[in-house]
């Protein structure tokens, strides 16, 4: 049977190092999505966590299901991306709830920039 999620190891859960990305990290945004990101020294694997705001979505249903369509988006498009050792994290801030194909977008095009801003 194959994995259809995220492996624990690149999932982002320490909240000092959540701290860190926030505060020395590089944001990118795209229409719906900010991405931040630190890059690290080390050729560790990289670390992801998703975040949506309780103040455009005060409903956890409608949280953790853009949360899953965010996990799930990066999950299949991650292959195609050269990134390592960074640590990442999404934040959905759009009002309305999105389709997979908009949540997609913002996740392929968000990826493709850190790419592009990793190789300079």
């Amino acid at each position: 049977m194959i994995a259809r999620s995220l492996p624990k190891k690149n999932i982002l859960r320490n909240a000092a190092s959540l701290d860190a990305v926030f505060t020395s990290g590089k944001k990118l945004s795209s229409s719906s999505c900010s991405l931040y990101y630190l890059k690290a020294d080390s050729d560790k694997d990289f670390r992801v966590a998703f975040s949506v705001g309780k103040k455009t979505h005060s409903l956890a249903v409608n949280r953790n299901k853009i949360k899953r369509l965010m996990r799930e988006s990066f999950r299949l498009n991650i292959e195609q991306y050269d990134i390592v050792s960074c640590d990442l994290v999404f934040v959905f801030f759009g009002q309305d709830i999105p389709s997979y194909e908009e949540v997609e977008n913002s996740i392929k095009s968000l990826l493709l920039s850190l790419s592009k801003t990793i190789e300079s």
